[in-house]
């Protein structure tokens, strides 16, 4: 103990005699919410954690924030929060509206929180962030919204499949969609919306949602043949976020068109009427996009061949798909149910694109991988210059691993076999992929535009 105040006496006496300017050097390295936190707080966390939206508490301001500084360093040390799940050592990593924190952003919230959250200086903190007065909307003020009608789903119930529509969209001219987003809007008493928010904080975390899955198209059946301009058709899915189209792609919401929606809800222990506001941005009138095509896929439905034991933490599914034609794929979105846990893509390409001889070891290429939580199932957008380009005949590969154990906190009961099957207690492998088909010399185009950026950012990285 001597030794111990000795030592504690010669440290104070240290910083005693520190010029003052030392002080003022060690204040300012000190990590604040004012000048370190707020900023991430707003690039990844405030769209879902603000007044009225989908998260369970405000993080806008420091009163708000600061008695959630331990639950904000170890969720986001487990890449638990934000809800984005590329893993971030292999594969393609640009992506449209990345909301993901880097390692040195974690560790920045982790030391705010070990060094007592501390404010900081109000004068640090950058300006607040400007939301839209009505709703909560990603992609900012939509220029039209479609709504469902409003549902009710009972309190306990299977889980319910129904049809709705048509709604006219209420458009006179034909307009392309630049971005669109869906939110559910729970139409409930306070106390009832607080006890489901509750009850996804304490639980599986399914009290956050009434919405399983939504399909929206504007033709009578979701998976018709049509041409690319007679229909509009698009997948939402629980927690997922906002999809941005790549910036030459015509994806048209028809004039005099109607939104149909099939809709797959499910009880949660209370009464809930529910709907769900379709939001669209547009290119300006007059826009003409370069591709024409948006063709929609699903990649690995094995159905039945879906066999999933009891008890098991890592069961391994595999599925193909070889391209019809080239093109590009646009998006990588997982789709299992509550038994999946990761996904991975990877592309084998022929030696020749005109030659389909797979005996000849062609290029392997893992293009994507992200882990999967049920209660958010995202929709990872490429940048449009690192969407993957591929041949005819490349091979695109799925592979998913499911946990059906008590690890799994999303699984009911893991002493169950799971199978495919349409309820969220059952399951699914499935991509809901999005490809932008081209000609041949469209193609060509492509790979010589980028081939020639590479080449310019080596001749920088030389210099």
């Amino acid at each position: 103990m001597k030794v111990f105040f000795v030592g504690a006496v010669l440290v104070a006496a240290g910083l005693v005699a520190l010029p003052a300017g030392a002080a003022e050097a060690e204040r300012d390295t000190e990590v604040t919410f004012a000048k370190d936190v707020a900023p991430i707080l707003q690039r990844s966390c405030q769209n879902c954690h603000r007044p009225d939206a989908v998260a369970p508490m405000s993080l806008l301001t420091y009163e708000e924030a600061r008695p959630w500084a331990r639950a904000i360093k170890d969720r986001t040390a487990l890449r638990e929060m934000p809800p984005w799940f590329i893993d971030k050592t292999i594969g393609i990593q640009h992506y449209k509206d990345d909301i993901s924190l880097s390692d040195a952003e974690i560790a920045t919230l982790a030391a705010w929180a070990d060094n007592g959250a501390p404010r900081g200086n109000p004068a640090d903190l950058p300006p607040p962030l400007v939301f839209p007065e009505e709703g909560v909307w990603t992609i900012g003020t939509p220029d039209l919204v479609v709504s469902t009608p409003v549902m009710t789903v009972p309190a306990v119930a299977a889980d319910y499949h129904d049809e709705y529509g048509p709604v006219p969209t209420g458009l006179t001219t034909d307009r392309y969609i630049k971005a669109v987003e869906v939110q559910e809007v729970r139409l409930l008493e306070a106390e009832a919306e607080a006890r489901l928010r509750r009850q996804a904080n304490e639980g599986s975390g399914y009290g956050r949602f009434t919405i399983h899955h939504m399909g929206i198209h504007t033709g009578d059946e979701y998976y018709a043949s049509e041409s690319d301009r007679a229909q509009f058709r698009f997948t939402h899915e629980i927690g997922q976020n906002a999809t941005t189209y790549p910036e030459h792609v015509g994806v048209v919401l028809p004039a005099d068109s109607e939104l149909r929606f099939t809709v797959h809800l499910y009880a949660s222990g209370e009464i809930v009427p529910v709907r769900a506001d379709v939001g669209f941005v547009f290119h300006p009138e007059g826009y003409e996009p370069k591709y024409g095509s948006w063709e929609f896929g699903a990649i690995g439905g094995i159905g039945d061949a879906l066999d999933i034991p009891a008890d098991q933490e890592s069961v391994r599914l595999d599925g193909y798909y070889i391209m019809p034609q080239p093109g590009l794929l646009n998006t990588f979105e997982p789709h299992m149910h509550a038994s999946g846990r990761r996904m991975c893509l990877e592309a084998i390409y022929p030696p020749d694109e005109n030659v389909h001889n797979y005996r000849l070891s062609p290029r392997r290429e893992v293009l994507s991988c992200a882990g999967y939580d049920h209660n958010w199932a995202k929709v990872y957008v490429y940048q449009d210059d690192h969407a993957p380009l591929l041949p005819k005949g490349a091979v695109l590969h799925l592979t998913g691993w499911y946990d059906n154990s008590a690890r799994n906190r999303n699984v009911v009961d893991p002493r169950n076999w799971k199978g495919h099957g349409e309820r969220s207690i059952d399951d699914m492998f499935v991509l809901l992929a999005k490809f932008t088909f081209l000609t041949d010399e469209q193609f060509a185009e492509i790979a010589s535009d980028r081939e020639a950026g590479r080449a310019g950012r080596r001749a920088d990285n030389q210099d």
